[in-house]
């Protein structure tokens, strides 16, 4: 959680609480003659998945018993030591995905179609330009040396499909298709690996086959590594990298890393033994998460770094699983390799835990943030604009809430009535706090009123404002979604001035919707002043929404929409259904 997350979070509870009692302090004291699920589609769709996986484990089992005794292969001479790379292109309905013979079906390059990425880029390109390559095949051999071929040329077989040139783009829109990349060894091993892409899934299925590997791994494991974070896909750097982290589930236990965390030129690491689930890498809307499903992995291992450039501080991650290698003739382990958003029912609907990794807040809040994303979800689906479902979840919430809200208001104004002979008492038992506070608690006993009854109806409602908080600035579902002129990005501010100077806390860039919530704290609490405000009371009464249009000037839209919006229809409820009259002045 970033520093931004927990001041945000620490800032909203001092608020909350003391409103109650800010709105009282400003308003100065009343007269005495004042009155009182998981997705089905998508859990059918890794049903099949698995099928085919099974079904491919039953061939590999199957297949020791074609020969007695292992006869080593040729060295395969049909490309020449050095080749150039071929790269190939394959579309599906998700993304674009580029993959070299090099290493053997190693990620290149991955563009989304339904996201846009930073800039003027339609598609989010999820795979940085770096030199090494993703899903590197790595093992130590009997000399001690690393065994891997990411150098090596491998050779292509597809099925499902026609074989593409390396110029072409091989487009996947009905069924799927697999690419099939062998390379023997000079040993006399062949290493194959399978990758099958669906023309409606984010992952992609791979199996790798290794035979007569015997004499090649020494230590009976082998490594597969994805050494790259997830590139930068949004425009404000630091946000993204706030986020950019690395996990992996060992068991129950998801372990995480932050590379920020590291010390200059020197890695955050963490290495551990046990049944491993997946590893992951992730920024603040995108992940890649690599899980074995026919074997379990036997260890893990996390690696991050710092890179400083002309940019903010860079993050890069390498995550390794550790399959053992059972000295088998043929080998074969399947695996799940997904690419694709941080999509909370598409995630979950892979049964693998993969959803833990996104942040929902403290474990009590957690329930109500799902609840709420859930809430927004099924809602778009009727109204497919984003800006007009919070609106409408706003209204919704506030009607909710109304009876908490109009006894915190009763409960203040009671308080308001009292304040008269609250002080009086103070006056009278100055010297002695115990009998003061007895006789307090008399009065308010008497008139049946709870002393913190202004400020309870407010702690309730805590969980959600946190909830809201989270899921506004946090779930995709909000990236990129439009409302109305000026807001095209409800996951962003709504900049419609850029200064040539920065204001500290306020930022260089004007935001509208920051100055109509701050406006509407302003209205709210000239509707809560009575009487005669002192030059103390009036600075205070500004204070507040200056602070908070400092504060929340550079926060989502979306989040600053909501709240303009609570404030307005606070107003309203203030005027029409909860303004209590003054009650006529009474004889003394």
């Amino acid at each position: 959680m970033d520093r931004n997350t927990i001041f945000a979070y620490i800032l909203i509870l001092i608020i909350l609480f003391t409103i109650p009692f800010y709105y009282q302090w400003v308003s100065g004291p009343a007269p005495e003659s004042q009155d009182t699920t998981r997705i089905t589609q998508d859990t059918a769709v890794v049903e099949t998945s698995e099928t085919d996986i099974a079904a491919d484990r039953e061939k590999s089992l199957l297949e020791p018993k074609e020969e007695a005794a292992p006869t080593p292969e040729k060295p395969d001479t049909k490309k020449a030591e050095g080749a150039p790379e071929q790269l190939y292109t394959i579309e599906t309905n998700m993304f674009w995905i580029t993959v070299s013979d090099k290493g053997g079906g190693t990620l290149r390059s991955v563009q989304l179609k339904q996201y846009s990425g930073r800039g003027n880029s339609p598609y989010a390109e999820l795979i940085p330009d770096y030199k090494d390559r993703v899903l590197r095949f790595s093992a130590i051999g009997f000399e001690g040396d690393t065994v891997e071929y990411a150098s090596e040329n491998f050779n292509l077989r597809v099925s499902g499909a026609r074989a593409p040139n390396p110029s072409d783009t091989l487009a996947i829109t009905s069924e799927p298709a697999t690419f099939s990349f062998s390379h023997t060894t000079p040993e006399g091993g062949k290493i194959t690996r399978e990758l099958t892409f669906y023309p409606d899934r984010y992952h992609i299925g791979m199996n790798i086959e290794l035979r007569h590997f015997r004499d090649i791994i020494a230590n009976r494991q082998y490594h597969l590594t994805w050494n790259s974070p997830i590139a930068i896909t949004e425009e404000n750097v630091s946000d993204d990298l706030n986020y950019s982290k690395a996990y992996g589930l060992l068991g129950d236990e998801l372990i995480d890393i932050d590379a920020g965390k590291a010390n200059k030129g020197e890695p955050e690491i963490e290495s551990l033994e046990g049944t491993t689930n997946w590893v992951a890498v992730r920024n603040k809307y995108f992940t890649s998460i690599v899980t074995p499903v026919s074997r379990e992995a036997t260890a893990m291992r996390l690696s991050g770094t710092k890179k400083w450039t002309t940019e903010p501080q860079l993050k890069r991650y390498s995550t390794s699983l550790v399959l053992p290698y059972q000295e088998q003739r043929v080998q074969t382990d399947s695996f799940y390799v997904y690419i694709g958003p941080l999509d909370y029912s598409e995630l979950n609907g892979y049964d693998q835990g993969f959803e833990r990794m996104m942040n929902f807040g403290w474990s009590p809040i957690r329930p109500i943030s799902k609840l709420v994303l859930w809430a927004f979800t099924t809602i778009h689906q009727v109204i497919p604009n984003y800006g007009l479902v919070l609106i409408l979840f706003g209204v919704v919430i506030k009607i909710l809430v109304f009876p908490l809200t109009k006894k915190s208001y009763v409960s203040m104004k009671e308080m308001q009535n009292l304040q008269p002979k609250v002080q009086e008492l103070r006056e009278k038992y100055k010297d002695d706090s115990q009998k003061m506070n007895e006789e307090m608690m008399k009065i308010y006993k008497e008139h049946g009123v709870n002393p913190v009854g202004g400020c309870l109806p407010m702690l309730l409602q805590m969980p959600l404002l946190y909830a809201l908080f989270i899921v506004f600035r946090s779930t995709i579902e909000l990236r990129g979604a439009e409302f109305i002129g000026w807001i095209k990005d409800l996951s962003q501010p709504d900049t419609v001035l850029t200064l040539p100077f920065s204001i500290p806390l306020y930022g260089a860039d004007v935001n509208i919707l920051p100055l109509i919530m701050a406006g509407t704290m302003i209205g709210q609490q000239r509707m809560t002043a009575t009487g005669t405000t002192g030059s103390q009371q009036k600075m205070m009464m500004w204070f507040m929404p200056v602070f908070f249009l400092l504060i929340f000037n550079n926060f989502p839209s979306g989040l600053n929409l909501y709240y303009a919006l609570f404030n307005i229809m606070t107003i309203i409820q203030q005027k029409w259904f909860i303004d209590l009259p003054e009650a006529p002045a009474e004889s003394k």
